[in-house]
């Protein structure tokens, strides 16, 4: 058997997902690696289309900042932080309200939504994009999880206090402030 009778053959159509190999987009400093060891291995092989789209697929998500709002919302002085780095960095923004109980749900929703007008206010008048996420849970069980879920995340701002306090081991940096 000849080296190229192990090549895939060209059908004009995209190829299809084989065994050992994943088409989707990545996520945190592992799969990054991974990502790139796949696009690699395929160009090395002689399928630079294929390397192509596994990069290309993983880069179409935008970056993003991770904000962990507090209980009474987010202070305005991280509300200007993060949206000024959002912008200069040319990253979205991702505002995390956690719920750790005792209130309706209906009533955590509406405290959330109000806590987040100035970040999304703000994000608005400066052209970047901001999207808001609602979970129940622990505080920090919730942040890892959704630090993990969202795609390229690249860090997460919080408060000096809540970060100097947490146990949970993020896989993303976490940037406090002291506000």
């Amino acid at each position: 058997m000849s080296k190229s009778d192990n090549k895939p053959r060209q059908t004009g159509q995209p190829p299809k997902a084989q065994p050992g190999i994943s088409l989707r987009p990545r996520r945190g400093w592992r799969e990054v690696i991974e990502t790139y060891g796949e696009a690699l291995s395929m160009a090395e092989a002689g399928e630079g289309d294929l390397a192509r789209e596994i990069l290309g697929d993983f880069y179409a998500e935008h970056r993003k900042i991770l904000v962990l709002a507090e209980a009474d919302g987010v202070p305005e002085a991280m509300v200007t932080y993060s949206v000024n780095l959002a912008e200069r960095l040319g990253f979205d923004l991702v505002l995390l309200s956690v719920d750790t109980g005792g209130r309706s749900a209906r009533s955590f929703e509406a405290r959330a939504k109000d806590g987040a007008t100035p970040l999304f206010a703000e994000a608005a008048r400066r052209g970047v994009s901001c999207a808001h996420v609602l979970r129940r849970g622990k505080r920090n069980e919730v942040l890892s999880a959704v630090s993990v879920e969202l795609r390229r995340v690249e860090f997460v701002i919080s408060r000096r206090p809540e970060a100097e306090r947490r146990q949970a081991a993020l896989l993303v940096p976490e940037f406090s402030l002291k506000c």
